[in-house]
């Protein structure tokens, strides 16, 4: 059985290999590729048929299995993320971050309460569609920035920040919605506890950050495998930990990567960790596509809401960009470069809707969140990696003047993380 597993799995990540190929061959965003893998396989399962139970080779463990490589694929990309981004900046940059996501809700969420409204759903549809429009995919956005190189440039922190700031708002707004909008029980002190948590969680690693010598006393280990068994094991712990707590497994690992980035042993775990990030990150978007099922039906009704949503999401990070820009004194290439980087639609949304479908609600708003974040999840890194040539382009519309692009310098070390994946 486990031999047929391995086979199976075996079958699933040649695709992974080949969309990968091929896109290293056309110079083209890999998590496009990986993403239009995944679909294309979906819907090559469902053209022929497939029947797992006369199947000779039988993929419903396999999808299980790339589900949780794709998992393991959030956790690095995020580690190695808030590797780059330590918790001491954010503490120095703490006002920034609670501006940039009360101005970001202010903006994005606003129209994406008003677009709900206006499709005529109800409550918990409304709550939800709130939820799918305004979250961004963290691993999406983590994999954007290292393979556009843009993790040093300044307007990064920006959108580090509002990453923060949207795990930790979702940490509020799910319970919430999942006690509310889909009336599963919880009473009020239940969900107070598991804010608390959350939050006693977070400060927790905030308060270890500061005080690093006995991390450094830990991490002080000759052996590099034992250090990286030390590195692995603490990342899944600390990821698995945040769950129990009702936090995102995500925010877990990108606040070790942060709590470590104080350490002197941050290159080295660097250096350790990328190839593990580029595997399973890679394995998670290819998982990703091969989740969704798209069909005619849904193309004909969901379409243009999708597209509405689409068109929103995109003016409203814009918009979110430039202003946030003059706060942060970012130039505008870094604005328009914000803007797009953050409008990328990935796993949390399709969670979200699924929530709706299990509850037993409107099953337009599953066809709805499933087209916006294939739309936002493809277009996304395309329009990220374009950003240059559309910021031309705004210039001369709105007579903006760009200054000279510079090439960034990384600090040593860095050039193992930020690599093209």
């Amino acid at each position: 059985m486990i031999g047929e597993t391995i086979f199976q799995l075996g079958i699933l990540l040649l695709f992974v290999a080949l969309a990968g190929l091929f896109s290293s061959k056309l110079k083209f965003p890999i998590v496009p590729s990986l993403i239009v893998a995944g679909l294309a396989v979906s819907a090559l399962f469902n053209v022929i048929h497939y029947n797992p139970d006369e199947a000779i080779i039988n993929t419903i463990p396999t999808k299980e299995a790339i589900e949780l490589l794709g998992e393991v694929g959030v956790l690095f990309l995020l580690f190695a993320l808030g590797l780059e981004f330590s918790i001491k900046k954010l503490l120095n940059s703490l006002r920034t971050v609670l501006t940039s996501g009360l101005l970001y809700l202010s903006i994005v969420g606003t129209s994406a309460l008003v677009f709900a409204v206006c499709m005529g759903w109800a409550l918990p549809e409304i709550l939800l569609a709130f939820g799918i429009i305004i979250i961004s995919s963290s691993a999406i956005v983590a994999k954007t920035l290292v393979d556009m190189k843009r993790t040093a440039n300044p307007e990064t922190e920006v959108i580090l920040g509002l990453m923060l700031f949207q795990d930790i708002f979702m940490a509020i707004f799910l319970p919430i919605v999942a006690a509310i909008a889909l009336a599963h029980s919880g009473t009020p002190w239940e969900l107070a506890t598991s804010i608390g948590f959350a939050f006693l969680f977070i400060i927790l690693f905030v308060v270890v950050s500061l005080k690093t010598s006995l991390l450094e006393k830990i991490l002080n280990i000759a052996s590099d495998e034992v250090f990286l068994l030390v590195i692995i094991g603490a990342l899944f712990f600390i990821a698995g930990t945040s769950y129990k707590l009702d936090i995102s497994d995500a925010i877990g690992a990108l606040i070790l990567g942060m709590v470590l980035a104080e350490t002197s042993h941050k290159e080295r775990i660097m250096h350790m960790v990328v190839p593990y990030r580029d595997f399973f990150g890679a394995a998670f978007f290819f998982a990703f596509g091969f989740s969704i099922t798209l069909n005619g039906e849904m193309l004909t009704q969901s379409l243009p809401a999708a597209l509405i949503a689409v068109v929103l999401t995109l003016v409203g990070s814009m918009i979110y960009g430039i202003v946030m820009s003059k706060m942060a004194k970012i130039n505008k290439r870094g604005a328009v470069n914000v803007g797009l980087t953050i409008v990328s639609r990935g796993e949390f949304s399709i969670i979200l809707a699924g929530m709706g479908l299990t509850a037993g609600l409107s099953n337009s708003l599953w066809s709805f969140a499933v087209l916006y974040v294939v739309i936002l999840a493809i277009s996304g890194p395309l329009l990220s990696r374009f950003s240059d040539q559309i910021a031309q382009g705004m210039a001369k519309i709105f007579r903006w003047k760009l200054k000279q692009k510079k090439t960034k310098t990384h600090p040593k070390g860095d050039p193992s993380l930020l690599r093209d994946a």
